[in-house]
């Protein structure tokens, strides 16, 4: 059987199994004590930060505690390739499977056959092997639901444009019944000459939670073209705008949602030359 291995096992998350398991359950268990809203425990729509465990993790299991522990049929990944460049949307070809040291999830493959033909989507697994945004999530939902859970993983090319966006919020709708949740993987506002993105240099911390609210506030809305205003008039480096913007075409994003939790890496690490935003979103 062909499996997608772990990119990252070992530095962005631990590679040893029972240390894996004790990590996303603490984290858990503290983003359910310490983080409340509307959708806590009943969401079908989440938006995760994918950065190193160390990092963004916290912020991570909020977003993964508001789905609960009830039993969804399948689970639809959303996020960015960092590696490729490509047009359009991708999902695995021959993989049946996602491994992590906790295991292996199945891929759905009946859900997959349905998008193999679809206009915007190509099947190739190589995309998927180097790419940490979908798999940095895959533990927290082995940790919440077991096993079993089917996975419909769905890379946005970094060419994917509007028209993709259309395309792929079109071809995903018919899966997302009441008992399908929807994972939306992406950091927000990557700060700093690292990443080509310096709007200003005074306030740093402030003037970024700003930064970050103007598209945060949009999402909470359900508001796509609020969004994508947003970012086109900011230059906000998110990586994963596509795969929001397809959130935000589905049943699930389009109500809108909720902010659960907010964090920099600035604040974390006390410097502010560089900076990773993290949100995470939760949607009835």
């Amino acid at each position: 059987m062909s499996v997608l291995e772990p990119a990252v096992a070992g530095s962005w998350y631990p590679s040893s199994r029972h240390e894996l398991a004790s990590l996303v359950d603490r984290l858990i268990d503290e983003a359910g004590a310490r983080v409340s809203s509307p959708s806590t425990g009943t969401a079908a729509g989440i938006i995760a930060p994918h950065a190193g465990y160390a990092f963004s993790g916290a912020v991570a299991a909020s977003a993964f505690s508001a789905l609960g522990r009830r039993r969804p049929s399948r689970a639809i990944l959303l996020g960015p390739s960092h590696h490729f460049g490509f047009p359009g949307a991708a999902i695995p070809d021959t993989a049946e499977a996602q491994r992590t040291p906790l295991g292996e999830l199945p891929l759905d493959r009946e859900s997959l056959a349905s998008l193999r033909g679809a206009e915007g989507f190509r099947a190739d697994d190589r995309i998927f092997e180097p790419e940490h945004a979908l798999e940095a999530e895959v533990p927290f939902l082995q940790r919440l639901f077991g096993p079993d859970l089917p996975l419909v993983p769905v890379i946005l090319g970094g060419a994917a444009s509007p028209a993709d966006v259309d395309r792929v919020a079109a071809a995903l709708a018919p899966l997302v019944d009441g008992e399908t949740i929807v994972i939306v993987s992406s950091d927000f506002t990557h700060y700093g000459p690292r990443f080509s993105y310096v709007p200003f240099v005074d306030n740093v911390p402030e003037q970024l939670r700003a930064l970050d609210v103007s598209a945060i506030s949009e999402i909470a809305r359900g508001d796509a073209a609020g969004f994508t205003s947003v970012v086109a008039k900011t230059g906000a480096t998110i990586c994963g705008r596509r795969a929001i913007d397809v959130l935000l075409r589905l049943p699930v994003g389009r109500g809108g949602g909720s902010l659960l939790e907010y964090d920099t890496s600035g604040r974390m690490t006390g410097s502010w030359d560089h900076s990773v935003s993290y949100a995470s979103m939760a949607f009835p």
